[in-house]
């Protein structure tokens, strides 16, 4: 199976805010207000319940809500990415020369 750009954009945003979040002992959907289950992605909340598993002890369920609704504007954002057609030739508006020391 080939990694594609969105999903390698997709699993680097969600692995760099992942860290960060705490779930409270209980899950989200025992804690959450129903308007956050609803506008919550379902990855954020894997994520969340993932994050509560490893790191429970560690947020407030305040501060774990926000982490988890942090999560799901970067799904959502990556989402949006996704949408974007790139064609098999699109690149990135630089190119890369790597530094070389002074000449």
């Amino acid at each position: 199976m080939t990694l594609t750009r969105r999903d390698f954009a997709r699993s680097v945003a969600v692995a760099a805010v992942a860290p960060l979040a705490v779930v409270p002992a209980g899950g989200l959907e025992a804690k959450a207000a129903p308007a956050q289950q609803t506008q919550t992605p379902p990855e954020a909340r894997a994520l969340g319940e993932w994050i509560r598993a490893r790191y429970g002890d560690r947020l407030t369920a305040n501060q774990f809500f926000a982490v988890v609704d942090d999560i799901g504007g970067v799904v959502q954002r990556a989402a949006q990415l996704g949408q974007v057609k790139l064609a098999n030739g699109d690149e990135p508006d630089f190119a890369f020369r790597p530094y070389r020391g002074p000449r």
